[in-house]
């Protein structure tokens, strides 16, 4: 099982970005937060303005966003 307190920072961040442009269309960056091995929560900005909170689970070695506020 994957754990994403173990996994290399680039590797979370290409799973993000992986999440991503799968689900939104346009964003100028994010900030995240681990929260623990199987949960990450994903700030999204667009110009200085957060415009999307997204919580995600790890799910067989893959993110599925599971919240969004």
């Amino acid at each position: 099982m994957t754990d994403l307190l173990k996994l290399d920072w680039d590797n979370v961040e290409d799973m993000i970005k992986s999440v991503l442009e799968d689900k939104i269309r346009v964003y100028d960056y994010f900030n995240y937060f681990i929260i623990d091995s199987e949960h990450i929560l994903v700030k999204i900005y667009e110009e200085d303005k957060e415009i999307f909170t997204v919580k995600m689970e790890l799910r067989i070695g893959k993110l599925e966003v599971v919240e969004v506020s």
